[in-house]
């Protein structure tokens, strides 16, 4: 049998050998001749600091293992920090196990790679105890409660545009926005329910990152939910994807706007995003058609970060959902950890105004129940980003781990969610959310 010892710092360690495989995991890549398996041998993928893990795997053609050509092994800190490497001849290796270890909180992943092909598996060590780096600066709480306050000076000139086309005999549907700070606006669609007795509860949503929505919700408000879709843009979409595309790439010429306006605190862009939807908020829970004792929120990656903010940020929210959320732990790669989506830390500067727009310093103010989900293989909001935020909530909460699950919402996470709002609404019979 093949032995190779690799030990990178203090904080893991690993060690690859080669014995034969029994059961293997679903493909976690597309459809191709090329399948590349990888598990752990533990379903949960949860381990105590210090106790092995043993990844599982093979390299398959067409369905069989491939006994030609060499595989690239990387065990890395959550998908940043290298760990090790190690080529493993899938002559002799295939199928494969490869163990390792970490002797603190996080999560240890192992990728497993063919040409273009990989395959990948992450395993959490105590994830309950991961803390995020401290980045909290002294006036966090006297930035944003400033913030507000310049907003309310601004008189919120509440535009309200009919969308008859999406209306029906149930609801009727219509384009909003809001005044904002720096002589902007931000924009969103409001779907109210019609021949039905009020108030109605409410759900808030964020989407995830890209040009945002460009039309009404029609679903959940035949449930009898009021619906305020919010966009973090500063731009009037229209109705029309393909055109409201178009305005979006416009706007992320020559810079993402998600770095747009770094690192000045007062300019990043998601400063006005987060005002203008905390003053919607505020605005949707004043109407006398919504029963603001139950009003949610829910949103992924962008959308999760969003959630976790303004629940923290707004005390109307009374329940909230938040899959993989983005923001998190801007200062983890101090840790050689991943941090969350956008990963916008790059200089002292950058860390310095990051510490306003971490959703782990909003997170500590949650007071509603929360439930959160997490993929142990998602590159883009990492695991150890979201357990650091999750971590700091002080409020009832639940996680809800993915071992299997890279950026995105899985059917039994979304069937959860939809029970779970369900109740927190205060509803019985609710389809939305179901995939």
């Amino acid at each position: 049998m093949n032995r190779t010892h690799f030990v990178a710092s203090t904080a893991a360690a690993v060690l690859i050998t080669f014995p034969p495989f029994g059961a293997l995991a679903a493909d976690l890549v597309q459809e191709n001749p090329i399948k590349i398996q990888v598990s752990t041998d533990r379903k949960e993928a949860l381990y105590q600091c210090g106790e092995k893990v043993t990844f599982q795997g093979a390299v398959k053609k067409d369905g069989k293992p491939l006994t030609t050509g060499k595989a690239t092994v990387r065990i890395s800190n959550d998908g940043r920090k290298t760990i090790s490497t190690q080529e493993m001849d899938l002559a002799k290796n295939n199928p494969f196990e490869i163990e390792g270890t970490m002797v603190v909180p996080g999560f240890l992943q192992c990728e497993v790679k063919l040409d273009q092909d990989k395959g990948c598996a992450g395993a959490g060590f105590e994830p309950e105890k991961i803390r995020p780096v401290p980045n909290l600066p002294e006036d966090f709480d006297k930035f944003w409660s400033d913030g507000v306050r310049e907003l309310d000076k601004i008189p919120p000139d509440v535009k309200l545009e009919p969308l008859p086309t999406f209306s029906t005999p149930e609801f009727d549907c219509f384009k909003v926005s809001f005044s904002n700070i720096d002589n902007t606006r931000i924009y969103g669609f409001l779907s109210v329910p019609k021949g039905k007795k009020g108030p109605f509860p409410a759900l808030v949503h964020v989407p995830g990152a890209g040009s945002g929505h460009c039309f009404p919700d029609t679903k959940f408000v035949k449930d009898g939910i009021i619906v305020l879709f919010m966009n973090v843009h500063q731009y009037n979409p229209t109705t029309d994807a393909v055109e409201t595309k178009k305005i979006y790439d416009a706007l992320n010429t020559p810079l993402t706007y998600s770095f747009q306006g770094a690192p000045d605190r007062d300019k990043y862009y998601f400063k006005k995003s987060i005002l203008g939807i905390n003053r919607a908020i505020n605005w949707l829970a004043g109407r006398p058609d919504v029963d603001r004792e139950h009003l949610g929120m829910f949103g992924g990656s962008q959308g999760g970060a969003f959630t976790l903010v303004l629940s923290g940020l707004n005390k109307n929210i009374k329940a909230a959902s938040a899959n993989v959320p983005g923001l998190c732990d801007h200062a983890g790669y101090q840790l050689d950890r991943r941090p969350g989506w956008p990963e916008m830390v790059n200089d002292p500067e950058m860390l310095k105004m990051s510490g306003y727009f971490d959703a782990v310093n909003f997170a500590r103010n949650i007071t509603c129940p929360i439930i959160v989900a997490v993929g142990f293989i998602d590159t883009v909001c990492s695991p150890s980003s979201v357990y650091a935020a999750y971590n700091t909530i002080p409020s009832p909460k639940m996680i809800f781990n993915e071992p299997g699950k890279g950026h995105g919402m899985s059917g039994e996470f979304c069937n959860y969610q939809t029970e779970w709002m369900r109740g927190k609404l205060g509803l019985d019979h609710l389809t939305f959310l179901n995939p």
